[in-house]
């Protein structure tokens, strides 16, 4: 039984550094990896099968099941201790970590389509096509995001600017 906790945990461990790895070579590609799938669980829109979630799981029931063979609990014993810690631990990651963060991606693509049309201020000046910056306020609280002329025209610093489309998190604006 051993040998089986050590396989899942070292699964585990590989499959987080691989994907850690490849999650920050395809970012800084700029590749997106994004599937839509529209999974509903307990209301909450969002299954608990997710890559995530199953390499949690597997980590922990293999780090748990070592530790508790290695103490000598015997094969049984140390088979249950490995099941609940890893149903625990997976639940929790799930319910405090990926739900709340679904919850919030969820809210801020609702809210970007909004902004169309929404006035802001140029707080760093945008020139000829390269970045610069905006402050817009929503619901009273004032948000920054990097911005870029449509025109490619510059915009100085305190200039009013209406949002005409979001890309990748860059707001694209023209002066009012």
């Amino acid at each position: 039984m051993l040998k089986v906790f050590y396989v899942c945990f070292f699964t585990g461990v590989l499959y987080t550094a691989v994907t850690f790895i490849l999650g920050q070579i395809f970012d800084f590609l700029g590749l997106d990896g994004d599937v839509d799938m529209d999974g509903d669980f307990l209301g909450i829109g969002i299954s608990p099968l997710k890559p995530v979630i199953i390499a949690v799981f597997v980590t922990v029931f293999g780090g748990v099941g070592i530790i508790a063979e290695k103490n000598n609990l015997g094969d049984i014993i140390s088979l249950i201790i490995a099941l609940i810690f890893a149903v625990t631990v997976s639940f929790l990651i799930f319910r405090f970590v990926v739900v709340p963060l679904y919850k919030l991606q969820s809210k801020g693509a609702v809210e970007q389509k909004a902004l169309i049309g929404h006035i802001a201020k140029v707080t760093l000046t945008i020139k000829d096509g390269q970045f610069g910056k905006i402050h817009y306020v929503v619901d009273g609280h004032t948000y920054s995001a990097p911005a870029k002329s449509v025109n490619n025209e510059t915009i100085e610093k305190g200039d009013e600017v209406v949002i005409v489309e979001i890309r990748n998190n860059t707001f694209y604006v023209k002066k009012i």
